[in-house]
């Protein structure tokens, strides 16, 4: 059992940082694609996060998120506000977010984090959502 959870953090890990910077670095939607949003909806039985998704757009002033993962342990959000872009994941449990955050370290970046929430996006782009939502700015080297 501890076998399969490890390959299943390690595999959610690969793919939400592999989401998370190919969406970054992927050139911009063009103006025909449209967007859809999703509203924020709890996992029965499962802790809600800290910062509810909606909380965490409206800090970041995005009103046309993508979503990119909509699954039990996580839900991985793309935006493109007029500063630039980010990348949302709110995380069932802090378990969840640790796996995740282990794992996306490799890679290098910044990321605001906070409780069962992460927010990845260019540095000068995190401090004012840091300031409206708290959690901390950590940045790693590639």
């Amino acid at each position: 059992m501890k076998h399969l959870r490890i390959i299943a953090a390690s595999s959610l890990t690969v793919l939400g940082v592999g989401l998370a910077v190919f969406t970054i670095f992927a050139p911009a939607p063009s103006s025909t694609a449209t967007a859809h949003h999703h509203p924020t909806r709890p996992v029965a039985g499962e802790p809600l996060p800290g910062a509810g998704l909606d909380r965490i757009l409206a800090a970041i002033e995005c009103d046309r998120p993508s979503v990119q993962v909509d699954a039990s342990e996580l839900r991985q959000v793309s935006c493109r506000t007029g500063a630039g872009r980010y990348v949302v994941m709110t995380f069932t449990t802090r378990e969840n977010q640790d796996a995740w955050y282990e794992g996306a370290r490799a890679y290098g970046g910044t990321y605001l984090v906070g409780d069962r929430w992460t927010v990845v996006s260019d540095p000068k782009l995190l401090a004012e959502p840091h300031a409206r939502l708290g959690g901390r700015i950590e940045s790693h080297q590639h």
